[in-house]
């Protein structure tokens, strides 16, 4: 199959264009100016998605249009009009991105949101049917070009899926796994204020995994399109993540147990200390149960490779 991936030159992209090459695919990255990509042979191109600048010819003769390119979430934001600035990326140039696949032919598309489109978490164990009630800019944008992307699908006709991801990491990523991996490559105890929280995650391994998963079953027919959310098999507390980690680098796990009074107060001042001891449970039973993928790489597994990276990049 010929697809082209938008955003390749990213964390995700960088995992999924050898991927894609591995499972026999033609593969056409879609970069933006200024990327540097380390990929074998595939076709490079180069477009301006906020514009549509260079994106009619990114997509010729491609069979699916995989959209990865976004404006992720921004912890220390510097924009005046934080939705304005996530609604151009990821509204508007999902938009231009889409119909530019729609005018180039493509059979389908996939594109890649996230579960802060539902909401911020809690206690609730969210599946593809909940109420979305996003609370963040980010998350807001997100649920925006869902609609977008469902509306003009409905008018043109090209089937497209779309795939919710809660915090996805692995080697590469620069998030709060690497954070924790550092905290502890250092012994330091890790502060708990809700020991016993989960949270749902997706090791990058799998991600690439459900794609080319979904682009078979694409292919020839079983699935048509919908809305996915995918995760690793496995829910993990702070306490859980800090100790694979821990065991990883070969180091005992300390920890510090604060009152939850004073979490919360922690937590209002730094999303970062917030989103890794909360709690934000999703359900991945959708898409098992229509086209049977299971996460080929267990948590344990996905926090030791992200470690060994770590250990190779910080020598």
């Amino acid at each position: 199959m010929k697809v082209a991936v938008t955003g390749a030159a990213g964390f995700i992209g960088s995992h999924l264009v050898p991927g894609l090459l591995s499972a026999g695919h033609d593969v056409t990255a879609v970069m933006e100016h200024g990327s540097e990509p380390q990929f074998g042979d595939v076709r490079l191109t180069v477009a301006d998605i906020t514009t549509g600048e260079g994106l009619p010819g990114c997509f010729s003769e491609v069979d699916a249009v995989v959209h990865l390119a976004a404006r992720n979430h921004v912890l220390k934001e510097t924009e005046k009009d934080p939705l304005a600035a996530y609604r151009r990326v990821n509204v508007e140039g999902t938009g231009n991105v889409l119909r530019a696949a729609v005018q180039a032919g493509a059979r389908w598309f996939i594109h890649f949101s996230s579960v802060k489109a539902t909401g911020e978490g809690g206690e609730t164990v969210f599946n593809e049917d909940s109420p979305c009630k996003p609370s963040t800019p980010y998350g807001i944008s997100k649920l925006e070009s869902e609609e977008a992307v469902r509306r003009v699908a409905e008018e043109s006709g090209i089937r497209a899926v779309i795939f919710r991801l809660p915090m996805t990491y692995g080697p590469g990523n620069l998030g709060n796994m690497p954070r924790m991996i550092r905290w502890a490559d250092k012994m330091l105890p890790f502060p708990l204020v809700q020991p016993d929280n989960l949270r749902s995650m997706v090791y990058v391994g799998n991600v690439v995994a459900v794609v080319i998963a979904v682009l078979e079953s694409l292919c020839s027919g079983k699935m048509h399109q919908g809305t996915y959310i995918v995760k690793d098999e496995t829910d993990y507390s702070t306490r859980m993540i800090y100790s694979s980690i821990c065991r990883a680098l070969g180091k005992v796990p300390r920890f510090l147990t604060f009152p939850s009074a004073l979490g919360r107060v922690a937590g209002a001042i730094s999303e970062d200390f917030r989103k890794v001891t909360s709690s934000f449970r999703v359900s991945s039973a959708k898409i098992r149960e229509e086209i049977g993928f299971v996460p080929p790489v267990l948590a344990e597994e996905g926090i030791a490779r992200t470690v060994q990276w770590y250990k190779r990049s910080a020598r």
